[in-house]
Order: structure tokens, then sequence, then C-alpha cells
């Protein structure tokens, strides 16, 4: 495996990832304010009153996203129709999702598990805390992938539990449609023309506010979507690592990655507003055309095969890219006498005897 100073090194890229995502959602949402406010005919110039006005702007703002963001989970489970599954009704995902809790130190406080009807192979997770976080996954994964590679997902997506991602990028999220919210006002605003003005703000200052404003409105959304969509991409390289780290099996984390990047079918129905949490992108971005490639900039992953290059370059030696994919077939139609043979780092690997419906 790779050195343990290496996940070291990535864990705290990405804790300050998540420090500048927060500084730098609270600046644009701060800017916002003082802009509005000036063109509310509020005295913002003046410094001690701009600043006092800003920041008890800014901090009403953020405690609603705050607030809001508290239901985000559930949201999220609602609008993936999600359904909670009890350990009866799926005993061997269970028994994969105990060892990867196991090894990840979690069994006490698991998240819960929840199943997504869907064919496509694709998960997530979600929860502002540790303690009411979820995860779930779609039949077509459970469908899809062997035990080891399913487990290298479950993996995934605990270590954004783990790393404290979900909260973060939830977080980001709101704050994004925060900035979105106040853009639109500032557009009403100047579209209606009802300036207040007070005797303490000019005509050249209401003018100074209305070019500021429309700066703010085009450049405000597009600095918050990139702040979020940067970040979250750096998540994906961790959550990756994590896994294979937690389960001493990178060569199964990057089988799962090049089965599901091989896979191609689709998730039918997504928010795009919980587009981020998913395992893989569920936006369809095919081709190497240009607008293929600039949709790629705003993806809120990177590629499979950018993440399957990370996960290889991180464990140099002891993966393989080529080897063949097992299949992912019944009992009865395995050869038992004579099994394929495992892969590196793992031992024999016990399908599934049939998928969840």
């Amino acid at each position: 495996m790779a050195d343990r100073a290496v996940y070291d090194t990535l864990t705290r890229h990405n804790r300050r990832a998540s420090r500048l995502l927060i500084a730098g959602s609270v600046t644009v949402v701060a800017v916002i304010v003082w802009v509005a406010a000036g063109l509310f005919g509020m005295p913002v110039l003046d410094p001690l009153t701009g600043v006092t006005i800003t920041a008890i702007g800014t901090a009403v703002g953020l405690g609603l996203v705050f607030a809001a963001s508290s239901a985000g989970p559930k949201v999220a489970l609602k609008a993936a129709h999600a359904k909670p599954l009890a350990r009866n009704d799926a005993p061997d995902l269970y028994r994969v999702y105990d060892e990867v809790c196991v090894a990840a130190g979690a069994l006490g406080n698991a998240p819960d598990l929840y199943l997504v009807q869907d064919t496509a192979p694709n998960a997530f997770a979600t929860g502002m805390r540790r303690n009411n976080a979820a995860i779930a996954v779609t039949t077509g994964l459970i469908d899809t992938l062997p035990r080891y590679e399913l487990r290298a997902v479950l993996a995934h997506e605990l270590a954004h539990v783990l790393n404290d991602d979900v909260r973060t990028v939830t977080l980001a999220v709101a704050t994004a449609g925060l900035v979105a919210l106040l853009a639109d006002i500032l557009v009403r605003y100047m579209w209606l023309g009802g300036r207040r003005r007070s005797s303490n703000n000019n005509n050249a200052a209401q003018i100074v506010f209305v070019v500021i404003g429309l700066l703010a409105v085009i450049i405000a959304p597009i600095v918050a979507r990139l702040i979020r969509y940067a970040v979250s991409r750096q998540r994906e390289y961790l959550a990756d690592a994590t896994a294979a780290e937690l389960l001493r099996d990178p060569q199964s984390m990057v089988n799962a990655l090049r089965r599901i990047d091989e896979n191609p079918t689709v998730l039918n129905k997504f928010d795009v507003a919980t587009a981020h949490l998913w395992f893989e992108e569920p936006n369809a971005i095919d081709g190497d055309a240009k607008a293929a490639k600039f949709a790629r900039r705003f993806a809120t992953h990177p590629s499979i095969r950018q993440r399957i290059e990370r996960l290889a370059t991180l464990n140099a030696g002891m993966v393989s890219l080529d080897q063949p994919l097992r299949p992912h077939a019944p009992p009865s139609n395995r050869d038992d006498d004579n099994p394929p043979p495992p892969p590196p780092f793992a031992p024999f690997d016990p399908l599934f005897p049939k998928g969840l419906s």
C-alpha cells in the first residue's frame, strides 16, 4: 500500500480546500449583501456602518443557509426515491457493509443503508453528521458489481462521511443557492428601478452600485459554482484513496471504477442539485467534442479515467489497469470446482446469489 504520509497529505489538502470553500462562499455572500445594501440606499460607504450592515446581513443569510442545510439529507434521499433498507431484506449486502464499517472503525455508528430502484450502477452518501448520515445504493450497483468491488464502492461512500465531505459540500450547495437568490434580488431591483435613496447616497454612488451590482450578478454565481465543483472533485480523489487504504485493496477500487465506467446505463431520474453526491457523475458527458470538453470543466466529478489514473499513481506497482474484470454471475452459473483466480491483495470473491429487487 502507499505510504500513510501520502494519505495524511491528501487529508490536509482536503481540509484546506474545505476552509477555502467556506471562506470563498462567505466572501461572495458578503460582497452581494454589501452591494444590495448600497442599492437600497443604506450608507455602506461609511466604513463602520458598511461593515456592520454587511456583517449582520451575511450572518442572517448564512444562518438561514445552515438551517436549510439541516434538511438537506432528507431532501437528497427523497429526490433519489431512496427507501430504507432493512438488514433482513439484504443480508448479503449488510455483511459486506459490516466489513467496511469494521475496517473503518465505524461499526457502532454506521450510516443507515438505503436502496434506490435504478438499473444504473451508482451510490451516494448524505448527512450533516455521522450519527444521522445515510448511504444509498442502486439496484444496478448490486446487480453489476462483484462482492469486493461493491465493498470498495461502499468504502468510498463511507469515506465521504468520515472525511466530513458531505456536510461541507451540502453547505456549499446551500450557499450557492443563497448567492443565486441574492443575485436574483439584485436583478429584479435594478430592473424595476426601485432605488431608494437616502441623504447619505448621491446619484453618482448609486450609479457605482448599479455597475458593481451588474458585475456581481454575472460573476458571483459563476465563482460559487467553480469553488463548489473544484472542491467536489478533490473530495472524490480523496474518497477513492481512503477506500483503498481502509480495505488494503486498491485493485478492487480500480476494478469497480473500470466496471462502472464501461457500463453505459445512466440514472433514470436524478436531481441536478444532488448530482455532486453520486459516486459517478450522473450527467452524461460523452465524446471528445469541444462541447463535451467544456461541459467537463463544470462537472461535479473528475472523469472515471482520471480517478483511476490518480489511484494507480498513488498505489504504483500494486494495481493493474488491464486485469480482466470478473463477471457477476449467480452461483448456479459458476464452476465452483474451477474458480477464477482471485484479484491481487484480496481473497476469493464469493459473489452474491442474486441482486435485490
